[in-house]
């Protein structure tokens, strides 16, 4: 896998692809391994392995969600125009 290549396929990664493929150090993936909600992932012997869609799915629970006076203001800003 080539940095910045998009990946179509549900496929395997190693430590190092996966840090990659997050855009994140290794130093830094290996810290969230052993934190309080570490990437799904299995050990296969001395070796980890992560899977696309669940480093995916882990991820999305840290994206930011808008604060609820930015989507009110958004809407009244919609209605007062017409839309």
């Amino acid at each position: 896998m080539r940095y910045g290549e998009q990946i179509a396929t549900d496929c395997h990664f190693n430590q190092v692809e996966a840090a990659r493929y997050l855009n994140r150090s290794l130093r830094w993936f290996q810290l969230q391994l052993s934190g309080p909600n570490p990437p799904p992932g299995f050990k296969c012997g001395k070796s980890w392995i992560f899977k696309k869609s669940e480093l995916d799915r882990w991820l999305e629970q840290f994206r930011a969600k808008p604060a609820l006076d930015v989507i009110v203001d958004e809407v009244m800003a919609g209605l007062r125009m017409g839309k």
